[in-house]
């Protein structure tokens, strides 16, 4: 081998190992950077906290593959409930950090995410990335036949059965930006879709995450009384019931107030 070949022949191997280094180096980058189900789920426990995530759901409670699915959830009396995701587009669900299912890019600007709680209920979140986000999230609920859902004075909404039985609701609902700060946020009914909106401002710091949150208390509301005869009586009348004043449907003000304490 001549002086000439031995450089060439040195040059390309410096060359080949320089390529494996950094070949290396991207791989590395690239097994340490978080995946986009990652930083979601970074996202939503940073909102929610991990200490109510459950290590897995309630029996009858199940998280949907893909976010165009239903969630499963579970009423007071044993019915099933359904939780119908705000999803416009077909994500598979992958779960991350503690114990959060989430769907990267399910709705226009959105991520969507799941999870069970320790109280044996489910919680439903969506994840707005920007401003150009849908300030108004839509979740169909599939309850027993003749159900319906209330609004209490609380803020929360609760789910009723045709002859007036406690089936559980959702909780006073919240929102936070990417500080912690609280953003204002409410529900409205419409049928038997429950809407979130969400009220963002220009000082608001995205990403914003908001949870409609499940919860059923059969103990709770069995002992109250007032959910199988009061309620009851109230909203299968149509009127005032046994509590005067009845609002919203013939739930009373003060039942709903009762009944609200269940979702504070």
């Amino acid at each position: 081998m001549n002086h000439r070949q031995r450089i060439v022949r040195g040059v390309v191997a410096s060359i080949s190992t320089a390529a494996l280094t950094l070949g290396s180096a991207s791989l590395a980058m690239a097994s340490e950077a978080p995946s986009a189900a990652e930083g979601t789920a970074a996202t939503v426990e940073k909102a929610t906290g991990t200490a109510g995530i459950a290590s897995a759901p309630a029996l009858g409670t199940t998280i949907p593959q893909r976010s165009t699915g239903d969630a499963k959830a579970v009423a007071a009396t044993g019915a099933a409930v359904s939780i119908t995701l705000p999803s416009s587009n077909n994500v598979i669900g992958t779960k991350a950090g503690k114990n959060t299912t989430v769907y990267p890019g399910a709705g226009k600007a959105t991520d969507l995410a799941i999870q069970p709680t320790t109280d044996g209920g489910i919680r439903a979140l969506a994840v707005l990335k920007n401003s150009t986000a849908p300030r108004e999230q839509r979740y169909d609920i599939g309850l027993p036949d003749g159900a319906h859902l209330v609004k209490l004075n609380t803020g929360a909404v609760a789910a009723f059965a045709k002859n007036g039985t406690f089936l559980g609701g959702f909780t006073t609902p919240w929102a936070k930006d990417a500080t912690g700060k609280p953003v204002p946020t409410s529900y409205r009914i419409d049928g038997n879709t429950l809407i979130q909106s969400v009220r963002t401002t220009d000082s608001t710091a995205f990403p914003v995450v908001a949870d409609p949150k499940w919860v059923h208390d059969a103990a709770k509301g069995t002992a109250m009384g007032l959910v199988s005869g009061c309620v009851g009586g109230a909203i299968a009348g149509g009127g005032a019931g046994c509590i005067p004043g009845a609002v919203g449907g013939g739930l009373g003000g003060a039942v709903a107030g009762v009944v609200g304490g269940l979702f504070d």
